[in-house]
């Protein structure tokens, strides 16, 4: 009895029903780190309008790679969607990012090399591009090349460019010989006839991928607009996976692609690791602890439970939502 009155009191709290909107809509700034596929649990939040049905105001901004986690953590920005691994190196560091949902554990990026390297050791005195130093993606090169028995920096140079279309770019003008990159360009340079040295998403690497973090402050001081957003990028998570035209049209507008068959795999590619009960694991957190252990020796003590929690994701299960999105979308089950 006790504890039906207690989930009937987080329904309460959390508005109940799959439509909040009656209730006063809220402002949230969330920037996100990529013109990715992988992203398109926010794009379909946007596109079909299940912000406002959350009863949140906003209007995703696209913030290349570290740039999103520092404005979040300088209070420009309420929310960020990417990969953990920048908050995760942010909380050791001293800062207070919290991760709230993770919906691809890993990464969902290769490396891609020009022809001429047809194996990893071909990378040897060559230039391998990321986004940004700290990304996720200059955390995968790094990992990777340990992998192969090569010292990133010494024997495999490793370059800004910012973001990911000025990386394909580059890899193209064979400015560098590789590049890390996600659907849809990997899929696109493949098809250029470049090679695919390693595809994170085949590999045993389990790290934090992607999915929302906040900071512990802005959790603690607006729980229900925090609330509001992880409903709305949820049922993005189920809109991706249950509505496949819609999701398309969604990965052509934020990536500007036109070729349907490449639509159609970066789509695919994405469903499969795209989880519809996004929670964030401790095994995941603790990969990525260990690797960072090498860089900052404050990694190596930390406990893992502190940089994430489930609170969010586990009041949708207990309060029914979670099945009420399995009615609305049942083409996600299949």
């Amino acid at each position: 009895m006790k504890k039906s009155f207690r989930l009937l009191l987080i329904a309460i709290a959390i508005g109940g029903g799959l439509n909040t909107a009656a209730a006063q809509p809220l402002p949230i700034r969330v920037g996100y780190t990529a013109l990715a596929g992988s992203f398109s649990p926010l794009w379909m939040a946007k596109e079909l309008d299940l912000f406002e049905r959350h009863g949140v105001q906003s209007s995703p901004i696209y913030m290349a790679s570290t740039l999103a986690y520092q404005a979040m953590l300088a209070g420009e920005t309420d929310f960020t969607v990417g990969a953990s691994v920048p908050a995760v190196q942010a909380r050791v560091g001293g800062a207070d990012p919290l991760i709230l949902v993770t919906y691809i554990s890993g990464f969902t990026f290769s490396i891609i090399a020009r022809p001429a390297i047809q194996q990893p050791g071909d990378l040897r005195g060559k230039r391998i591009a990321v986004t940004r130093f700290g990304a996720p993606t200059d955390f995968g090169a790094r990992t990777a090349l340990k992998r192969w028995g090569l010292i990133p920096v010494k024997d495999v140079t490793i370059i800004q460019l910012g973001g990911l279309p000025e990386a394909f770019a580059a890899l193209k003008a064979d400015s560098v010989q590789a590049a890390v990159l996600p659907p849809p360009f990997s899929t696109e340079a493949k098809r250029l006839g470049m090679v695919e040295l390693i595809d994170f998403n085949q590999s045993d690497i389990e790290f934090t991928g992607l999915g929302l973090t906040g900071t512990a402050r802005y959790m603690s001081a607006r729980g229900e607009a925090t609330r509001r957003v992880v409903r709305a990028l949820v049922e993005g998570i189920w809109a991706f996976k249950g509505n496949r035209e819609a999701a398309l049209r969604a990965i052509q507008k934020y990536t500007r692609s036109t070729d349907r068959n490449l639509l159609e795999e970066t789509y695919q590619t994405n469903r499969k690791v795209v989880r519809l009960v996004p929670r964030t694991t401790e095994a995941a957190v603790r990969n990525v602890l260990e690797a960072l252990a090498d860089q900052n020796p404050r990694a190596r003590g930390a406990n893992a439970q502190d940089f994430y929690t489930n609170r969010f994701i586990d009041e949708l299960e207990q309060t029914g939502f979670m099945r009420e999105l399995a009615a609305r979308y049942p083409d996600a089950l299949r």
